[in-house]
């Protein structure tokens, strides 16, 4: 299985993301990066009050339920930059699964 890896923050709701890429079966995912947002509300204590954030989340999770079909890294490149993530700000890293 070729499976890759990359972080980000969703631009338009600001809630950071990681993205699977499994080049085997051809789709994209998404998962919540619930490290980074436990340092986050640990740090800014305010966001876990914001309502406009805990709204982000929640959509952030409908993101999260499904996969999206792709034949190649440009598919998901193009993909991710119709969300608005620019391809420079993406490092993937190869994931290895036994």
């Amino acid at each position: 299985m070729n499976l890759y890896k990359a972080h980000f923050v969703h631009p338009h709701t600001q809630v950071p993301l990681i993205v699977y890429f499994n080049q085997s079966n051809g789709h994209v995912t998404f998962e919540k990066d619930n490290e980074i947002l436990e340092l986050l509300l640990k740090l800014q204590k305010e966001l876990a009050q914001d309502k406009q954030f805990l709204e982000n989340l929640s959509q952030a999770s409908h993101i999260c339920e499904t996969q999206y079909p792709v034949e190649s890294f440009h598919d998901v490149y193009e993909f991710l930059e119709t969300l608005g993530v620019e391809k420079n700000d993406l490092t993937f890293q190869q994931l290895y699964i036994h």
